[in-house]
């Protein structure tokens, strides 16, 4: 059985860095990106099993949840799991996330080992 893919949305190289080398260590296939207008170009030739988006990423012209929003407006993407990471999580409109298929929140700074759990209880549910 091949590895779960999972693209990783991080405008923060350190906590990319981290977060790449626990879900590699966990067993996962990870490709990262700095930026969130990356994720079309990167979804064109590859369908991910899961997505970690970062809300807030100051560089580029296209925010975490503006790329969620055109994420869902497209049916072949429509239906992969998202997990956000945000330093503002406790600002993050659940009902909003929920509809867009967000399954996970985790507040910045996370535990890298919550995060792995999360994945693996996600990917367990599909």
């Amino acid at each position: 059985m091949s590895p779960t893919s999972v693209l990783l949305v991080e405008d923060d190289d350190k906590v990319r860095g981290l977060v790449e080398e626990a879900l590699r260590t966990a067993g996962f296939f990870v490709h990262s990106i700095p930026l969130a207008s990356q994720i079309f170009d990167v979804l064109e030739g590859r369908l991910y099993e899961l997505i970690l988006l970062d809300l807030g990423m100051p560089q580029g012209t296209l925010q975490g949840m503006e790329a969620l929003m055109l994420l869902r407006s497209i049916e072949a993407w429509r239906e992969i799991p998202v997990i956000i990471l945000s330093a503002f999580a406790d600002v993050v409109n659940r009902a909003i996330t929920t509809r867009l298929g967000v399954v996970g929140i985790l507040t910045k700074p996370f535990d890298v080992q919550e995060l792995v759990a999360l994945l693996q209880r996600v990917t367990v549910r599909r």
